[in-house]
C-alpha cells in the first residue's frame, strides 16, 4: 500500500490546479487519482471539436435524471470525463462571476472568499490577450483570449444590443452592468487551454506527483473519524490508497456528493433506502443544487448570412478544418458562443440577472443530437443567472457502479419564473432592432405559439436544454447541517475535504470553469497554512 501526503479524487478543473499547486513544495507527495482517460487526443484542443467529444461517452459522463417537468421527460446532464474534466469539452467561457457573487459568500457566514481575496487570485491565474489591467492579469498558467470576427451577423447583434440598452465592452469580466461583447475563452492562439494542459501538464514532471488515470474511487477509508485513504478500482482489481494528510474530493457537483453518501456520508434515510452503514450524518449531501435552465430563440436568415453555411456538411467541415490546421483561423478556432450578454429581465432590480450567448449559427432542431442546420440563423439562449430552485443529486445504490438519482427541478421559484418569463421577449425585441431584423427570414424556434408568460415557463422546463453549471450539492456555509466549513473541510470527519463547483451554495453569475479554477486555487492557499 503506497502512502501519499495528499490523494485528490478528480482531475478536472479543481483537481489539476490542485495538483499543481500543492507538488510546487517539493517535499509533498501527491496522488492524483481520474476515472477517465488522458487528454490526449487532439481533437479536445480543437476549439469547435466539442460539438464531436461531448457526443458518447469515451470523454463524457452522460448521467440520466428523474422525469423532468410536466411533460416528464427524462434528461441527461453531460459532464467531462478525462483528464481536464469539464473543461476539456465544454464550450471554453470564460466568464468569472462579479463582486457581489463573491461578497454574498462571505455575507453568509463564509470568511476569506470575497472579491477582495478572489479577484487577486483571478490576476494570478490569467494569460490574457488582452493584457495586465486592474481587473484581469497576464502571465500566468491558464491563457485567456477575447476571439473576435469580422462577422456582419454578430455586428447586427451588437448594435441591436447597444439599442436595447446594453453596453458594447471588449472584456466582459470588467463589470458587472448590462453589457454585451465578444465571448471571453480559454483560448490560446486558437487552442484550447483545458485545466489539465494549464495546470496537470506543467506539473505532471514533477516527481512528488502521481497521476492516475481509468481508476474508479469506490469509496474513502476511515480510521476511526478520520479518513485516511480511498479504495478504488483499476482494471479488474481493487486497490487501498494511504493519504497521511487529507483525501481531497474534487469529483465535480454529482460525484462529490455520490461519493461522500456511498462512504456513508449523508442523510440517513437517503443512504437506507440505499443499502449504506451510516457513518457521519450530514443532511444537505446531495441537496440544495442549483442549476440554470435555458430559454432558445432561433431564426432564419436570408441568404448565406452567418456561419452555418460554412460548416454543416462534412465537406465543408473537411475544409475549414484544413484551414484550422493550417492557420489556427477560422470558425474552428471559437468558442461554442460567439457573443455574450447580462441584461435585468426587470428594471427594478439593481444587477443583471440574465445571461445571454448567441452565436451566427443555427442547430437543426429536428436531431436528437447536436447538428447543423442546413440554413442560414441566428441562435439566443437566455437563462437566469442565479436560480433560486433547487435540485437533488443521490447515490442510486451502494455500489460504484449504480448509476446516481439527479431529481432537477425547474422554475419553481417566484424570482425564476419571473426572470424567464421575460427572456424570450427581450431576445424578440433585440431580433426586431435594425439592422438586425432586415437580415431575419422568420423566427424558427419557438414559433408564436410560445408568446405567455406561462408559454414561455412551460416551453422553458419542456425544452431539454440543460446549462451544465449545476453547483451546491456540497455546499459550504457556517451551520452544522452544512457540508463543508469556509476551509473546506467535510463536517462530522477529520482529513477530508471537498474542493469543486459543489461547494458553491449560490451560483457564481454566469459560468462555473473559471470560479472553480479560482477556488481551487485558493483552497490550496488554505490547505499549505494548515500544514
Amino acid at each position: 500500500m503506497t502512502t501519499y501526503d495528499y490523494i485528490i479524487v478528480g482531475a478536472g478543473a479543481a483537481g489539476c490546479v490542485l495538483a499543481d499547486r500543492l507538488t510546487e513544495d517539493p517535499s509533498i507527495r501527491v496522488l492524483l487519482l481520474e476515472f477517465g482517460g488522458r487528454d490526449s487526443n487532439p481533437l479536445l484542443y480543437i476549439p469547435k471539436g466539442f460539438y464531436f467529444t461531448l457526443q458518447g461517452d469515451r470523454y463524457c459522463y452522460h448521467y440520466p435524471t428523474q422525469p423532468v417537468g410536466p411533460g416528464g421527460r427524462p434528461e441527461t446532464w453531460t459532464r467531462g470525463k478525462v483528464g481536464g474534466g469539464s473543461t476539456s469539452v465544454n464550450g471554453m467561457m470564460y466568464i468569472r462571476g462579479a463582486r457581489a457573487d463573491y461578497d454574498a459568500i462571505v455575507e453568509r457566514g463564509n470568511p476569506g472568499w470575497g472579491w477582495d481575496a478572489m479577484l487577486p487570485v483571478f490576476r494570478t491565474l490569467e494569460d490574457h490577450d488582452l493584457g495586465p489591467s486592474p481587473s484581469r492579469g497576464a502571465g500566468g498558467p491558464l491563457g485567456v483570449s477575447v476571439p473576435t470576427r469580422d462577422d456582419q451577423v454578430c455586428e447586427a447583434i451588437l448594435g441591436a444590443a447597444e439599442k436595447m440598452g446594453l453596453r458594447r465592452t471588449a472584456d466582459f469580466n470588467e463589470d458587472d452592468d448590462d453589457r454585451i461583447g465578444f465571448t471571453p475563452s480559454t483560448i490560446k492562439s486558437g487552442v484550447r487551454v483545458g485545466a489539465a494542459s494549464a495546470f496537470l501538464r506543467p506539473a505532471a514532471s514533477r516527481p512528488n506527483l502521481t497521476v492516475q488515470y481509468r481508476t474508479r474511487v469506490g469509496h474513502l477509508r476511515f480510521d476511526g473519524p478520520r479518513i485516511v485513504g480511498v479504495r478504488a478500482k483499476v482494471g479488474s482489481s481493487h486497490r487501498d490508497y494511504t493519504a497521511s494528510r487529507e483525501v481531497i474530493l474534487a469529483a465535480g457537483t454529482v460525484e462529490s456528493a455520490v461519493l461522500l453518501e456511498r462512504s456513508g456520508v449523508g442523510n440517513p434515510e437517503v443512504l437506507a433506502r440505499a443499502g449504506v452503514e451510516l457513518r457521519v450524518e450530514s443532511p444537505n449531501v446531495g441537496e440544495r443544487v442549483t442549476e440554470q435552465r435555458g430559454v432558445s430563440l432561433q431564426v432564419r436568415l436570408r441568404g448565406k448570412l452567418g456561419l452555418t453555411h460554412t460548416l454543416n456538411s462534412r465537406p465543408k467541415q473537411g475544409l475549414q478544418g484544413a484551414r484550422y490546421l493550417l492557420t489556427r483561423r477560422g470558425p474552428i478556432a471559437t468558442a461554442g458562443y460567439d457573443l455574450v450578454c447580462a441584461f435585468r429581465s426587470s428594471p427594478e432590480l439593481d444587477r443583471p440577472d440574465v445571461q445571454g450567448i448567441w452565436m451566427p449559427m443555427a442547430l437543426d432542431t429536428r436531431a436528437n443530437k447536436m447538428r447543423l442546420a442546413k440554413y442560414a440563423g441566428a441562435t439566443f439562449v437566455g437563462y437566469p443567472i442565479r436560480p433560486t430552485t433547487r435540485s437533488s443529486v443521490h447515490l442510486g445504490g451502494a455500489l460504484p457502479e449504480n448509476a446516481p438519482v439527479i431529481s432537477p427541478r425547474f422554475l419553481e421559484s417566484e424570482e425564476d419564473r419571473s426572470s424567464t418569463s421575460r427572456i424570450l421577449d427581450w431576445g424578440r425585441e433585440a431580433v426586431a432592432q435594425s439592422p438586425l431584423v432586415e437580415m431575419v427570414w422568420a423566427e424558427d424556434l419557438p414559433g408564436p405559439s410560445v408568446s405567455t408568460p406561462d408559454e414561455v415557463i412551460r416551453y422553458a422546463i419542456d425544452s431539454p436544454l440543460g446549462i451544465y453549471h449545476a453547483v451546491g450539492s456540497c455546499a459550504m456555509g457556517p451551520n452544522a447541517e452544512d457540508v463543508v466549513d469556509h476551509r473546506l473541510r467535510v463536517r462530522g470527519v477529520e482529513g477530508l475535504r471537498v474542493v469543486d463547483a459543489s461547494v458553491f451554495a449560490e451560483q457564481p453569475a454566469g459560468n462555473t470553469a473559471a470560479p472553480t479554477m479560482a477556488l481551487a486555487w485558493r483552497a490550496a492557499d488554505l490547505i499549505r497554512e494548515e500544514r
